[in-house]
């Protein structure tokens, strides 16, 4: 993700610092009162509509080795070690290794099961980017288009083993889309916090008691009620921006946000070599090194060139 030093945007790392902690309580804390129904509606849409807000278009050359860069570079640097270590501790062959390293998306889980973000975030982008020439009107018919073939999959085939989450980029594109527009709506209306976390508020009441079937689950290709998922998941993401827009002066999460590719590829990796040597630790004191590690180092790769390039993709 973009290392923003605009003010205008300084409520993006803190938007990012509560989803990325947001999906580490999700995968550390086995508990079904942290992983509902609507946190799973509002952390990966969001950041999917988060990368829309910042995107521009560019020249297609141009914009794919860049993000190859931002995002291939660390996704291998990463994937490839605890992909390694994964598969000695589950005792699986060197064959299993090298599949699930080129195919990626869905064949990577536990230790690795966040990295098909990468990869759908990849495609996304540059699928998105291909369409620099289309109208406003073609572009919403298309992103449509690609929404209603998102629910088809979901529904109807339910196939989601697709290497490197390349389905999944149905509806990515339209959550990507939608923060794309966020843009001039942001710029010219938001809501006050306190109407903010009144709305987020019902949302979280209505989607834990009385919708939990809205439940989403992007890797597997599970979004919920078609189109009342993706609609709540924009009205949340607006009411976060509100929010953070109206307080964007909060230290901490905008520490951990600038870090939140670093967590997102180490918190499972941490958790489960915590586990595995001492089974009985703690959720939360697990959830809290599994992100004040990765914060930490995020801060060390950015002093020294090369980790900056090959671990968090910029140079």
């Amino acid at each position: 993700m973009n290392n923003l030093t605009k003010p205008r945007f300084s409520w993006i790392d803190n938007l990012r610092g509560l989803m990325i902690v947001l999906v580490a309580m999700g995968h550390i804390i086995v508990d079904d009162n942290i992983n509902h129904t609507f946190n799973t509606i509002i952390r990966m849409p969001t950041f999917f509509m988060i990368s829309g807000f910042l995107f521009k278009f560019k020249p297609r050359k141009n914009y794919l080795k860049h993000k190859s860069i931002h995002l291939l570079i660390p996704y291998f640097t990463y994937l490839i070690p605890i992909l390694a270590i994964q598969i000695h501790f589950e005792k699986k062959s060197l064959l299993e290794f090298c599949a699930r390293l080129l195919l990626g998306g869905p064949f990577l889980y536990s230790w690795t099961g966040v990295f098909w973000f990468i990869t759908c975030l990849f495609f996304t982008q540059q699928i998105f980017n291909s369409m620099s020439s289309l109208k406003p009107k073609s572009l919403r018919l298309v992103m449509l288009t690609m929404l209603i073939l998102a629910y088809i999959n979901d529904y109807l085939f339910n196939f989601n083993l697709i290497p490197w989450s390349l389905n999944i980029c149905f509806y990515t594109c339209p959550l990507f889309y939608i923060g794309f527009l966020f843009k001039n709506l942001i710029d010219n209306k938001t809501l006050s916090k306190y109407v903010s976390i009144i709305i987020l508020c019902f949302l979280f009441i209505i989607t834990t008691y009385f919708i939990p079937e809205s439940f989403t689950n992007l890797k597997d290709g599970i979004y919920g009620i078609p189109i009342l998922g993706i609609v709540i998941s924009t009205m949340s993401a607006f009411c976060f921006v509100s929010f953070f827009k109206s307080i964007p002066d909060l230290k901490l999460l905008s520490w951990i946000g600038r870090a939140s590719m670093v967590i997102m590829y180490l918190h499972l990796p941490i958790r489960y070599l915590i586990i595995e040597y001492r089974p009985n630790t703690n959720q939360w004191l697990i959830l809290f090194i599994s992100v004040v590690i990765p914060t930490s180092l995020y801060y060390i790769f950015k002093k020294n060139k090369t980790t900056e390039l090959i671990l968090l993709g910029e140079s």
